[in-house]
C-alpha cells in the first residue's frame, strides 16, 4: 500500500512538473489583433472551410441586423474554448456578409487583466467572451473604454450554439425583435395557407 502512495504522490509530482513547464513555454496573444494577424501566429484559430456549418434559420437572421453593432471579443490562444468558438464566430460573421457588425479582438494571458484596464472595465472573468455593442466602435484606437450600449455577451461556451446565441443577445435591441416576431408569424401564415391548400 505504502509503494502505491509513494507512485501516486512521485506521478502527482511528475504531472505537476510538466503541467508548470507547459505554461512557462506558452505564447499568450495580448492585446488588439486583426484576425489575419492572429492567424499567422496562431494558425490553429484560421477558419477552416466546412468544418463549422452554422445553422441557415440563425444566419437568415442575423443577415437582416440593419442597426450598426461591434462584437468585442476577448479571447486566449491557450484557451481550447477560444480555439473552437473564435473560428466558429468568423465562419458565422463571413456567411453572414451583413456590413453593420463588425469585430474586434483582444487576446488576454491566463490572469485575463491588462495594463490598461481594459478586461476589468468590461468584467471579463472568462474566455472567450463576445459583447455585442451598440454601434460602429474601434476600442484599438480611442482612449475611452466606455462599455454603456452592451445588448448581451456570450461566455466562453454557447447556451445552445453560437449563431443562435448571437441572435437572442441582439434581441435586446427591441425593434429588431419585433421584426423578427413579425417575420416567424409570417412564415407561419405562408405555412398554413400552404397546408390549407394542399388538402
Amino acid at each position: 500500500m505504502r509503494r502505491i502512495y509513494q507512485v501516486g504522490v512521485l506521478f502527482f509530482l511528475l504531472t505537476a512538473i510538466g503541467f508548470a513547464q507547459n505554461r512557462d513555454d506558452e505564447i499568450y496573444q495580448r492585446g488588439w489583433l486583426k484576425p489575419d494577424s492572429l492567424y499567422k501566429v496562431a494558425p490553429e484559430f484560421l477558419p477552416l472551410p466546412g468544418a463549422y456549418q452554422p445553422q441557415e434559420s440563425a444566419l437568415q437572421l442575423l443577415r437582416c441586423y440593419t442597426e450598426p453593432v461591434t462584437v468585442l471579443i476577448f479571447f486566449g490562444s491557450w484557451c481550447s474554448d477560444s480555439k473552437r468558438e473564435v473560428p466558429h464566430f468568423f465562419t458565422t460573421l463571413d456567411l453572414i456578409k451583413n456590413k453593420n457588425i463588425s469585430a474586434q479582438l483582444f487576446g488576454l494571458d491566463r490572469t485575463k487583466k491588462d495594463a490598461a484596464g481594459f478586461a476589468e472595465a468590461f468584467k471579463i472573468e472568462k474566455v472567450p467572451t463576445f459583447i455585442f455593442l451598440r454601434g460602429v466602435r474601434d476600442f484599438s484606437i480611442a482612449s475611452t473604454t466606455a462599455t454603456s450600449g452592451e445588448l448581451g455577451r456570450i461566455i466562453e461556451t454557447p447556451a445552445i450554439t453560437l449563431e443562435q446565441d448571437w441572435v437572442n443577445a441582439l434581441k435586446h435591441n427591441a425593434g429588431w425583435a419585433q421584426q423578427i416576431e413579425f417575420e416567424q408569424r409570417l412564415a407561419l401564415l405562408g405555412l398554413a395557407i400552404s397546408l390549407y391548400i394542399v388538402n
